[in-house]
């Protein structure tokens, strides 16, 4: 019977590690098109506080939350130099993938983002550098690779920074950062975008969503730990005030002996002196017996 249970253990652990594995192995992957349930929501907590974004939430004026109601954001970068001029543009959407009914991108080398005949439209975040005759585009974030942080650690009242980056592909260092900001009166729309290191991009905005709802978190209490003590506890008095009261009032004792089970709590404290008395026996016997095979190393 013992072997049968161990065995079954043994198989369950055996599963549940697997299943472990998947699962970090799907939630790595980062298929263009995928879309996350949990998009767009942050919370964290600060100083007994918990702040919650919630970015795609339905507020006045604003039903899409911070999702561009065209189904993107568009920043143009126009640079010049002694020989031609460069326009980058940077495309993408928050909480989704991007969707063009106008104006879509028209570049070269989009195979990540949609293709050439849908570009844009698998992924979050795109960039292309258009040069006289041609563009390049450049994936830099999908849906399911953003990642939500802080604009400052201990200010999280300024806003949150919502970081869209490729995985599973080319490009893989590549990023885009935006930085939404609180801004309760209104949204401004980014209009710059900077370069922060060798493909990682960052862009400001403000907005209503970027103010966190703010809720405090209570102290008290030991929790579930704390729980299971209240409840042994008062087991314990329950069980004590229906043993002392059947033995006064049916056996007719008084005194020490209405204490049910007395021999029993007269015997505990040596019993748990020999207990503690043998676990540290235990333990310096196989103190000494490592110190042992470590000097055996050590000369050889």
């Amino acid at each position: 019977m013992g072997s049968s249970i161990a065995a079954a253990a043994v198989v369950a652990v055996l599963l549940i590690t697997f299943l472990c594995l998947l699962s970090s192995v799907e939630s790595d992957s980062c298929p263009p098109n995928a879309e996350d349930s949990s998009a767009c929501v942050f919370e964290t907590k600060l100083d007994n506080k918990m702040y919650r974004f919630d970015l795609a939430a339905q507020i006045d004026r604003f039903p899409h939350g911070v999702r561009s109601e065209d189904g993107f954001y568009k920043v143009i970068i126009k640079a010049s130099s002694s020989s031609e001029q460069q326009t980058t543009t940077y495309w993408f959407q928050l909480c989704e993938h991007m969707k063009f009914n106008h104006d879509p991108p028209m570049c070269h080398e989009c195979e990540t983002c949609g293709g050439p005949h849908h570009c844009g439209e698998t992924c979050s975040a795109l960039q292309s550098a258009s040069y006289p005759g041609y563009s390049v585009c450049t994936t830099l974030g999908y849906p399911k690779s953003t990642s939500y942080s802080l604009i400052e650690l201990q200010k999280p009242e300024q806003g949150v920074r919502v970081k869209m980056s490729t995985c599973n592909g080319a490009n893989a260092n590549c990023s885009l950062s935006v930085l939404v900001y609180c801004n309760q009166n209104g949204i401004e729309d980014p209009t710059d975008v900077k370069n922060v290191s060798q493909c990682a991009f960052e862009t400001v905005m403000k907005h209503p969503v970027g103010c966190p709802v703010v809720t405090t978190i209570s102290r008290g209490g030991w929790g579930w730990f704390g729980t299971i003590i209240i409840v042994l506890l008062c087991g314990f008095i329950v069980y004590m005030a229906i043993g002392i009261a059947y033995r006064v009032t049916v056996l007719g004792v008084s005194g020490f002996e209405a204490i049910p089970n007395l021999d029993f709590w007269q015997d505990l404290p040596s019993k748990i002196k020999k207990f503690s008395e043998y676990v540290y026996g235990q333990g310096m016997d196989l103190y000494h017996w490592f110190r042992q095979s470590s000097y055996t190393r050590i000369n050889q």
